[in-house]
């Protein structure tokens, strides 16, 4: 270990990446406030999808996360970390992980989608107007949501996150990232999903040390929930033929499917403790001084601050700008 990583605490090391965190949530809004402030009125909005179409617009909205993430990398790069190759595991047990990863995630949906209903919060939310751009049968926006989010999120949230804090324990590090993970959707019904889908990306990525592994699973997730969001808003529209019933059918089938094999999958594993990781080495952060060494961080609190007041303002309706 070189004296560079010697110097890095814990309480450092967390500290660079929750003010990490903060530059690129900040820097990420602000891009995009800059961006769409001008358009927040619904009808210009619209117009503005017409003039530089679907595609052009899911694009424009992705150019603060370039930035945000590139910001994220600026300041996380300070912090040293050491290769490590990951350990043997099988195709199928990275298949079995996928659907205990869709099957909890499925329920923290619905839970998470039944508070919102709840909520004085309109209905045309970010995700709605998402919904209804890619609905307009733009295969190239399609793609482009399919792609980017997990190739951004994987980089920052498994690569760059995990590699810096898994030398201090592993599980602390994967429960540390999916937190940071579901807090940063800044919505509850994407949160408690999300922070699911971070914990079963983050064990892959701990386990392979491969980003690409855990991108094609983020891709996969991504392509079948964004299949639903593509084909129901055409029946909606009256374009029903059997072929799209018929589609829809095989969506429902096939998330049943995996949601049965996911909870199969979840109490084999759980009964064979299979969940293994790493928290024996001399860095790992002893289990009494978890939670002030990490959570208590002031970088680390003002980014989990700013995501919840969020949350709550969605849930609340409130609108700041």
């Amino acid at each position: 270990m070189n004296n560079r990583m010697t110097t890095f605490t814990p309480q450092k090391t967390y500290l660079l990446i929750g003010l990490a965190l903060i530059a690129q949530y900040l820097v990420s809004a602000l891009a995009s406030n800059l961006i769409f402030m001008p358009y927040a009125d619904p009808e210009k909005l619209q117009n503005l999808v017409k003039i530089i179409s679907p595609t052009g617009f899911l694009l424009l909205m992705y150019v603060p996360r370039v930035i945000g993430v590139i910001v994220f990398w600026l300041i996380a790069r300070i912090v040293p970390f050491e290769r490590k190759a990951g350990s043997k595991i099988g195709f199928g047990s990275i298949m079995q992980l996928f659907f205990i990863m869709y099957a909890v995630s499925s329920v923290f949906n619905a839970i998470g989608t039944g508070i919102k209903m709840l909520s004085p919060a309109d209905a045309a939310s970010q995700t709605d107007q998402l919904s209804d751009i890619i609905a307009t049968g733009n295969i190239g926006g399609f793609v482009i949501v399919l792609m980017l989010a997990p190739i951004f999120e994987e980089i920052v949230f498994r690569k760059l996150i995990l590699d810096r804090v898994s030398k201090y324990g592993e599980a602390n590090a994967i429960l540390f990232s999916a937190i940071c993970f579901g807090l940063f959707h800044e919505n509850l019904s994407q949160s408690l999903y999300t922070f699911c889908i971070g914990l079963a990306l983050g064990y892959v990525y701990i386990k392979t040390r491969n980003v690409f592994i855990t991108m094609l699973m983020h891709f996969t997730y991504n392509l079948l929930g964004t299949s639903v969001m593509y084909v129901l808003p055409m029946m909606n529209k009256g374009n029903v033929s059997p072929l799209l019933v018929g589609v829809i059918a095989l969506i429902a089938i096939n998330t049943l499917a995996l949601n049965v094999l996911g909870i199969i999958f979840l109490v084999n594993w759980i009964r064979k403790k299979k969940f293994v990781t790493d928290d024996t080495s001399e860095n790992c952060i002893k289990k009494k001084d978890v939670f002030k060494t990490i959570y208590l961080r002031p970088t680390v609190i003002i980014f989990f601050a700013m995501c919840l007041f969020s949350i709550v303002s969605e849930l609340l309706n409130i609108r700041l700008f």
